[in-house]
């Protein structure tokens, strides 16, 4: 294909004739060789397929495009995105309407729980319908018979008797395929053949007023959605519980701004399945409650009568409803705020939700989710001062954190929030908060990292004794090396505050007391806990920036590279960083030591002879190894990195 796109510039640039040669069909003639056979041998292969098709597309191969597809579909009857790109491919470039109808119909035929498969088809009758609909209101088609017949009669099969039923799909179909289109093109040659000769070729009978007025919008079944209507039906009968599917097909009908394709009634009976059959789960309700607003845009002329529908529907949902209900409230009028641009209306949203959020309070209906619904919002819509958003907020959070101790959300916010206050407060109430986080939230990085961040800021700010600190930072240490191991993917977050927190200890300890103070500490905790990999590397990083007591530096980067092999024998990046620091200082015998006894450990010995003639030249990039968390910090927080905060 590169060899082929190279070929096509430079005849471009060098030929000026247009006549094709044959270099123009021994490319893609090749190309569509290897894909066949690409294809026989790997047949099971989704992606090998996909790459065809395009190419095919490409290179506008119309036919052999449609014989791709139907091997495709025999051999994959169950993948549903090739059905649609079949069905996508006959109607957006073909213009088959019908061929697109079979096709869906005959995929859902043999996946009949598909969702998308069925949001497909109703989207494609719909779209069928605003396509005419528009043409006719271009052209003035609704009131000109003549136009009328020109236009429906193109779509012989349109008739929807044929088209609400899903045909029987055998294996002689698929096989059929092929010779369906060689024989539809040799009668449509004889066809061409024989008007060229000179026979008449038949003439449409004569349309009569009778027919005229069947072919009106508002009397053909195809062209008031009731095609699209029939799909949605047997949909849900075939996925009868699933509230998401039925939304789908809401927001399909939904997106078409003019001419909507779909009448009233037939949105009306949606949102009526809809409401009886999920009339317990607050989603459905308030997917119903907000029908107004949906029916318009933002920009549309009665989006604002539908607001105010939609509001009072709301408030009637939530006096019978749970804190879910509420949330859904708070939610919806939020989402349409941050939608529209008109400030009136911005206005009204804004006491809308400062109202729901009293009434909730009012009847004592409470959730998590609605606390913290109700803090964001004070957070990015006041126009108070920082410090006085932020002892708003933190009312409501405090009585929150009371209410759901287990938070670990609101315990964060009221952390954060608290951060925002003065020396004076901070010190007076994260200690106690904190305490409380860390006992509940043991296995939250976010806690140890803002806890960490508190007691580096309070050592800055002389609000604790470097003494404190490290006492501090020592029992973090313990506490954390007593969690269990981070054994499942659920569990990564162990592994990371495990790294994290003796990595911090030694960054602040740089910073306080130089390397001495490292290695006195990297020294006692070798001796009482079982450090990560990532502790050893950064003690290496420390040692390596450190150029007063190089000799030192050597024996002790040597010792802990040593320790960081025992901690992890097979890790191959550990090896290289050794030796790639080894020879670099020259320390060749050392080397070849270290060389063979990676050698031996590492699992794959070619891959990590390969990274090592890349070390060699240069090219190896070392990795982190996790110590960029210990600089991942936020330990000065000012005032204006406390309105950035308060913003986002």
């Amino acid at each position: 294909m590169n060899l082929e796109a190279l070929r096509k510039k430079r005849r471009a640039r060098m030929v000026s004739s247009t006549k094709q040669s044959i270099s123009d069909y021994a490319g893609p003639r090749r190309i569509y060789f290897i894909y066949k056979r690409c294809l026989k041998k790997f047949k099971g292969d989704i992606s090998i397929w996909l790459q065809y098709i395009n190419y095919a597309k490409k290179t506008g191969a119309s036919r052999t495009l449609g014989k791709i597809f139907a091997q495709a579909i025999q051999l994959h009857p169950a993948n549903e995105k090739l059905w649609i790109l079949a069905a996508a491919w006959e109607w957006e470039e073909n213009a088959n309407i019908v061929a697109a109808r079979v096709l869906l119909q005959r995929a859902l035929r043999l996946n009949t729980t598909t969702e998308s498969l069925w949001h497909e088809y109703f989207r494609l009758e719909l779209v069928y319908i605003a396509k005419i609909l528009a043409r006719r209101e271009i052209l003035g088609i609704e009131t000109s018979t003549e136009q009328i017949e020109q236009d429906l009669l193109e779509d012989k099969d349109v008739d929807s008797d044929n088209m609400i039923q899903l045909p029987k799909v055998t294996g002689e179909e698929f096989a059929m395929f092929d010779k369906e289109d060689e024989e539809e093109d040799k009668q449509n040659s004889k066809k061409n053949t024989k008007s060229k000769k000179g026979k008449k070729e038949k003439t449409q009978a004569p349309l009569t007023e009778e027919k005229a007025e069947a072919f009106k919008t508002e009397k053909n079944p195809v062209l008031r959605g009731e095609v699209a209507m029939v799909v949605y039906r047997n949909g849900i009968k075939e996925i009868p519980r699933s509230f998401t599917f039925r939304k789908g097909f809401l927001d399909i009908a939904n997106s078409f701004i003019k001419p909507k394709p779909l009448k009233e009634d037939s949105i009306q009976y949606i949102y009526d399945t809809i409401e009886q059959d999920f009339k317990d789960l607050p989603e459905a309700r308030a997917l119903v409650a907000r029908r107004a607003i949906d029916a318009y845009k933002v920009d549309e002329e009665g989006y604002a009568r539908g607001v105010a529908e939609s509001v009072k529907a709301f408030w009637q949902i939530c006096e019978e409803g749970d804190a879910r209900t509420w949330e859904l409230f708070v939610e919806n009028m939020e989402a349409e705020y941050h939608k529209t641009q008109e400030e009136n209306l911005k206005l009204y949203f804004s006491k809308i939700i400062d109202r729901i959020f009293t009434s909730a309070n009012k009847k004592k209906v409470h959730s998590e989710t609605l606390y913290l619904l109700h803090i964001n919002w004070i957070l990015s819509t006041s126009t108070l001062s920082v410090e006085d958003i932020s002892k708003r907020a933190l009312a409501i959070l405090d009585r929150a954190a009371v209410e759901y101790p287990a938070s670990r959300a609101l315990v964060l916010q009221q952390i954060r929030l608290l951060r925002t206050l003065s020396r004076s407060e901070q010190t007076a109430r994260l200690p106690e908060i904190f305490a409380r986080a860390l006992k509940t939230h043991l296995e939250s990085f976010d806690v140890w990292r803002e806890y960490i961040t508190f007691i580096r800021t309070a050592y800055r700010e002389e609000d604790m004794t470097k003494e404190q600190v490290e006492e501090a930072f020592l029992e973090a240490v313990r506490i954390t090396t007593t969690l269990l191991p981070d054994v499942t993917e659920e569990r990564a977050e162990i592994g990371k505050i495990k790294q994290s927190v003796g990595v911090w200890f030694l960054d602040w300890t740089n910073e306080t007391e130089g390397i001495e103070g490292v290695r006195r500490v990297y020294q006692s905790l070798m001796k009482k806990s079982l450090p990560e990999l990532a502790f050893f590397m950064a003690c290496i990083n420390i040692e390596k920036n450190n150029s007063v007591d190089e000799d030192a530096s050597r024996k002790a980067i040597i010792m802990l590279y040593d320790k960081a092999i025992h901690a992890d024998e097979k890790n191959e990046d550990t090896y290289l960083s050794f030796l790639k620091y080894l020879n670099e200082t020259g320390q060749i015998e050392m080397a070849n030591k270290v060389l063979w006894r990676a050698n031996k450990a590492v699992a794959d010995k070619d891959a990590f002879s390969q990274s090592y003639s890349e070390m060699l030249e240069g090219k190896w990039t070392e990795p982190t190894f996790g110590v960029s968390a210990g600089l991942d910090l936020d330990t000065d927080m000012d005032s204006q990195e406390a309105d950035a905060t308060l913003s986002s």
